[in-house]
């Protein structure tokens, strides 16, 4: 099965080509017309220098003669580059003047009309015009021959003349068609661009009022799909926030009637208690871990409302919510602040954080440390957000897998549902950041670098 042909192949098979094969056949023709044209004049010409020989027959005592002064002679017979000949004979064939070989190579007698030939005397290619008159009661005829390099010289200077323009002419045209189909195709291109550089998520609506006639079906049925989309779209963030909202509220409520009966639990159900508390905890942890992940999906970064943020400023008030859990599970926080401003959203900047402090807090054992850096690269005008644990690491192949929702590395048993780093993902997507996790060597812990643009 043959590949299908772009546009631009196809107008060009449909313009191109024939447009070549129309000037190459009207140059053709007006080559042989102007050809034609011009070898008539010749040809008019070696009719007119016989006639102006026959006016010169006269009757004499011996017969017809021609008596053609020398100086009249040599301008008949010097004719620019070619040679001219001539021969006169009366009814009987005698030769009367001229060159009886021209005579000879005549193909039939001379009648009342001219006659054009093409001949062939002494191996010479001639042009020959040979025509009947009378004079008194007696018949003559008369030829005038000529070669044929003026002739040649004149067909090659037309069709030079010809070629040249018809030349330039098929260039000019190729170069204009080759301009008008791509600039006719700029819609088409800047449609193709518009689409492949959208984001899954993003379905605002194509710009249709600025496009081609013909373009706008397409595009209107494109932005019926993407509405359609959209209101799906629409209606699963509610029912996914309608959902985690109605599993929340028990979770929460469940949470606090646990902590509840836990200040005077009878001795043989607090270990039931503790249990089910810890269960609770983390399905609402889950819940709204589900929520966040399922609204950032399902967001494009026009759609968030961008400020300038003091990251450092951020950075401090999430810290300072993890102190506490910090200083219960006797891990050090470590802050080297530097003033940072970016373009974004406060609320998930915070979350970001948030996720890297909780996930940095599970896998850093007891007397370790955590560090929280911020850096400003002015080499490729980027600020840096640096958050390494003193967890035992992952591996080098694990990397790349630490963003996919509820993976888990082989073996770890820390507990968690596997979504905050994929939630610090989508966070960075919105806000144009690179995130790249390192791990040096075994036990030195991950390093989470986001790189936000500024």
């Amino acid at each position: 099965m043959s590949n299908p042909l772009s546009l631009y192949q196809i107008f060009l098979r449909w313009l191109l080509l024939p447009l070549v094969v129309v000037l190459l056949v009207g140059s053709l023709m007006a080559y042989q017309f102007s050809l034609h044209a011009a070898m008539k004049v010749l040809d008019l010409g070696l009719y007119d220098n016989a006639l102006d020989l026959s006016k010169q027959i006269q009757q004499g005592p011996r017969g017809l003669a021609i008596n053609l002064p020398p100086a009249a002679l040599q301008m008949l017979q010097e004719n620019n580059d070619d040679q001219v000949m001539y021969a006169a004979w009366d009814h009987s064939g005698h030769v009367f003047s001229g060159n009886p070989r021209l005579w000879r190579a005549l193909p039939s007698a001379a009648s009342g009309q001219p006659v054009f030939e093409d001949l062939n005397v002494g191996g010479e290619a001639l042009r020959a015009v040979y025509t009947q008159g009378t004079i008194g009661d007696q018949t003559y005829s008369i030829a005038v021959a000529q070669t044929l390099r003026g002739r040649n010289r004149l067909s090659d200077g037309l069709f030079a003349n010809i070629l040249v323009p018809v030349a330039l002419l098929l260039l000019a045209c190729v170069a204009i068609l080759l301009l008008g189909i791509r600039r006719t195709l700029v819609p088409v291109y800047q449609l193709r661009n518009d689409i492949g550089q959208r984001s899954a998520n993003d379905l605002r609506p194509l710009e249709e009022r600025t496009a081609p006639i013909e373009l706008r079906p397409i595009i209107h049925g494109i932005n019926e799909l993407l509405q359609d989309l959209s209101l799906s779209f629409a209606s699963h963030r509610r029912f996914i926030a309608d959902a985690a909202h109605q599993l929340r509220t028990p979770l929460a409520s469940l949470s606090s009637q646990l902590e509840v009966a836990l200040k005077h639990p009878p001795q043989d159900l607090r270990p039931l208690f503790l249990d089910l508390l810890a269960t609770t905890r983390r399905s609402t942890h889950l819940a709204n871990q589900l929520l966040s992940l399922a609204r950032l999906e399902h967001t494009e970064q026009s759609m968030i409302e961008c400020t300038r943020v003091d990251l450092q400023q951020i950075c401090r008030e999430v810290a300072v919510d993890f102190v506490a859990r910090a200083e219960q599970q006797q891990v050090e926080l470590i802050f080297e602040p530097i003033p940072l401003a970016v373009l974004g959203s406060p609320l998930m900047l915070r979350e970001l954080m948030g996720n890297l402090i909780d996930n940095a807090l599970r896998y850093t054992p007891v007397q370790g440390r955590i560090l929280i850096r911020l850096l400003r690269e002015d080499q490729d005008h980027t600020g840096q957000l640096i958050i390494q644990d003193g967890g035992p690491g992952i591996p080098e192949t694990e990397l790349s897998k630490l963003c996919i929702p509820f993976h888990r590395v082989p073996g770890d048993q820390t507990p968690g549902c596997g979504l905050g780093l994929a939630i610090v993902q989508e966070i960075a997507r919105l806000h144009g950041a690179r995130l790249h996790f390192s791990c040096r060597e075994a036990g030195d812990g991950l390093r989470v670098l986001v790189s936000f643009p500024l």
